[in-house]
């Protein structure tokens, strides 16, 4: 869940419940969690300089601006592994509407407040357009709440959230969702479907159906 900076400041003055009463404190976190990250990249005992990690204007209320587009909260499911994991069996609509379920909830935010919802997904017929359509009534929300995909390979969830951010940061909408979902196993990645005859004559174009993993 996105939002922007100044619709935080706006309810923590006014006494009234923030979407998340511990956001400020968690930037401090994030930063205490990136150090540790980069200890795991430099192996023990080396002499190397490590990455100078430190809080930034933006780490920081002072320095922050009204118009910065802010992170409320995150959720997540479990990794499975494709077609022998936990959910191998469990539909990629399920999976979604898990975490959009438990991000609402924890936030305490009612789906009508939401803008805009982003799906990010890659092999699911049309990008996933009806799974997400499916999830998000699954979740609870109203058919008053939009909501698309994106396809943008293997960085899809991460282009959600920069079309929601954006959005938010043009004033389009004030609060967004930005997700992510995906199933190996339901959906093959072997049959590339019905392409050009002349892609054999293109080296760069055959590459692009050369199998991943």
């Amino acid at each position: 869940v996105l939002m922007h900076q100044n619709k935080l400041y706006t309810q923590k003055l006014k006494g009234s419940k923030s979407p998340n009463p511990d956001l400020f404190g968690c930037f401090s976190s994030v930063m205490n969690r990136l150090r540790i990250i980069s200890g795991h990249l430099s192996p023990a005992g080396s002499s190397e300089l490590r990455w100078d990690l430190r809080s930034s204007a933006c780490g920081s209320t002072a320095g922050c601006s009204g118009e910065d587009v802010v992170v409320v909260h995150g959720r997540r499911t479990a990794i499975g592994r494709a077609k022998r994991g936990g959910f191998k069996d469990t539909t990629p609509d399920e999976l979604l509407s898990a975490v959009m379920t438990a991000v609402l909830t924890d936030v305490g935010l009612s789906p009508d407040k939401l803008g805009d919802v982003c799906v990010g997904n890659v092999l699911q017929p049309g990008a996933g357009a009806l799974m997400a359509r499916v999830a998000h009534f699954l979740s609870g929300f109203p058919e008053t709440v939009p909501v698309y995909t994106v396809n943008r390979q293997c960085s899809s969830g991460l282009q959600a959230l920069l079309n929601i951010a954006g959005a938010i940061r043009s004033r389009t909408i004030d609060l967004g969702l930005a997700c992510g979902v995906e199933s190996m196993t339901l959906r093959s990645m072997n049959n590339p479907g019905d392409l050009s005859s002349r892609l054999s004559d293109h080296q760069k174009a055959r590459d692009c159906i050369i199998p991943m993993g």
